[in-house]
């Protein structure tokens, strides 16, 4: 082999490896960046579960009515019409 062909070789496989190692940098940096974001994920969906039970508890009956009284809301009621909130009662007061 010749001189310039050695040079030419040397510097192609300097090339490749260059290549080589640049892809492997960025692939690390997608890995971390998919790491963190499934740990995102991870975090997002316990906290969309959380409160998935909280709307579940605040829409409860028994949290409703605690909400109305909290509010006034029943007093009002049975001052207005003397019935309970939530009675199936029609307008005749038949049922």
């Amino acid at each position: 082999m010749t001189i310039p062909r050695m040079i030419g070789l040397l510097i192609g496989l300097t090339m490749i490896g260059l290549a080589v190692v640049s892809a492997r940098v960025e692939r690390a940096r997608h890995d971390r960046r998919l790491q963190e974001l499934q740990i995102e994920q991870v975090t997002i969906s316990e906290r969309i579960s959380q409160q998935e039970m909280e709307l579940a508890r605040l829409k409860s009956p028994e949290m409703i009515r605690q909400r109305a009284a909290e509010l006034g809301l029943l007093e009002e009621a049975k001052e207005k019409g003397g019935k309970k909130p939530g009675s199936t009662q029609g307008a005749s007061g038949r049922r």
